[in-house]
């Protein structure tokens, strides 16, 4: 057999060249195919993320995101779902949840505000302001907050009020009476709303004060009481911790002097003298 019978002719160099040409025509053709693929679903894949973001933003909108109301420039009224009408002093902000109202009607409270609630035996409504609570069933009171001072007045009904720092501790009040913590979270004042100015010593008043130096304690009792008190000055830094429950004035100047073993002198109905 002749042996060059089955010889292959090598390919010239323009077969060659067409030959890569035709292989890499179709590599690019086939890179294009999965480019478009790649481009296709990226496109589907951002378009289904818009539109989960989208609905998400809609979701918590409707569903989830709290109502704010807020009394920039004046009085603003709001009605709430349940009926309760909240008053809005200027720069008073006021956040209701979506779920408002559920077991407890929970509003929460920066600035000041006036409230007349709907009444409800089974839900009770919750003012929350700072670190306190002004929780009530029906009542018409107002909220009151200047810096670290945090007042309840109020007006029908009964609220009861507790501070979040002393969970164990809350005071009831009654209408034409207020609620003051005289700018300190350890003191508690439950107090006759209007002070007539009427040097009465049957006035009453319910006062907690924790640690708190004495000086700073008279000085409130003084206020709340319409009185003056003397006492000796190298007592001024010294601290007490008294609970005096609807006590009149001379009744909480013995729970304090018992306290610090000083005697007391009345100059007149109006003025008390601690001395040692």
């Amino acid at each position: 057999m002749d042996k060059d019978h089955h010889q292959i002719e090598p390919l010239s160099n323009q077969e060659s060249e067409e030959m890569w040409k035709n292989v890499i025509a179709r590599i690019r053709v086939q890179e294009a195919k999965k480019r478009k693929k790649k481009h296709a679903l990226y496109s589907m894949i951002m378009t289904t993320a818009a539109i989960l973001i989208i609905g998400g933003i809609f979701i918590y909108e409707s569903y989830f995101k709290p109502d704010v109301y807020h009394a920039k420039d004046d009085i603003t009224e709001v009605v709430l779902k349940d009926g309760s009408q909240v008053t809005l002093l200027k720069g008073a902000k006021l956040t209701v949840d979506k779920s408002f109202p559920s077991d407890t009607r929970d509003v929460f409270l920066e600035g000041n505000a006036v409230f007349e609630v709907s009444k409800s035996k089974k839900h009770p409504f919750i003012v929350h302001a700072g670190s306190y609570e002004a929780k009530v069933l029906g009542t018409v009171f107002k909220v009151t907050q200047t810096g670290t001072t945090f007042n309840v007045d109020l007006y029908e009904g009964k609220v009861q009020v507790s501070n979040s720092a002393k969970p164990k501790e809350s005071y009831v009040i009654h209408p034409k009476e207020t609620f003051s913590n005289m700018g300190s979270n350890r003191v508690a004042i439950v107090a006759p709303t209007i002070n007539t100015g009427n040097k009465n010593k049957n006035i009453t008043a319910t006062l907690a004060f924790t640690d708190f130096y004495l000086q700073d304690v008279l000085k409130i009792v003084e206020k709340k009481y319409a009185i003056k008190i003397k006492f000796p000055i190298d007592k001024a830094s010294s601290k007490i911790s008294i609970l005096s429950q609807e006590a009149t004035a001379d009744e909480l100047i013995e729970r304090i002097s018992v306290q610090l073993n000083l005697t007391i002198k009345k100059a007149n109905d109006n003025t008390f003298e601690l001395e040692e």
